[in-house]
């Protein structure tokens, strides 16, 4: 199974890691997991985001262990994923044949918004259109002046 880390470089299968379920509740996983080399979630289909929500509340509540997105993610995720807290994305053979690394790249660079405020460099997409709308303020108030 591939693995893809956050720069989008393929990983060898190193370290031993704990898996979970993406329903899983926070408080029983840092009861269980805190100290996780390692921590790998499930996602069952690509469509299903309580993996995020999940990676943001360990983020937020001091994992400080690797995270790993598991299952039939699709690169257009890549840059929401890594936003999230994760550290790594691992997909089947099969998914790494019809997207490769390639693809997983390009989708990280096109994004340039996220749709939450976090941790990256990058923007929200409410942050970006506020700014917008400010600038838009000054330009207008700006050329009303006599």
């Amino acid at each position: 199974m591939p693995i893809i880390d956050k720069e989008g470089n393929f990983l060898a299968v190193v370290g031993n890691i704990e898996t979970i379920s993406n329903s899983a509740a926070i408080s029983d996983v840092m009861a269980q997991f805190a100290n996780a080399e390692i921590l790998g979630i499930i996602f069952p289909v690509h469509h299903d985001g309580r993996g995020y929500s999940l990676a943001k509340k360990l983020r937020c509540a001091g994992f400080n262990g690797k995270l790993r997105a598991i299952g039939p993610l699709i690169p257009d995720q890549f840059s929401d994923l890594i936003a999230c807290g994760f550290d790594e994305i691992e997909i089947s053979d099969e998914q790494s044949l019809r997207q490769p690394l390639a693809q997983w790249l390009a989708a990280k660079e096109i994004s340039q918004h996220s749709f939450q405020n976090n941790n990256s460099s990058k923007i929200s997409i409410f942050q970006s259109r506020r700014q917008k709308i400010a600038a838009n303020r000054q330009l207008t108030s700006v050329r009303e002046l006599p």
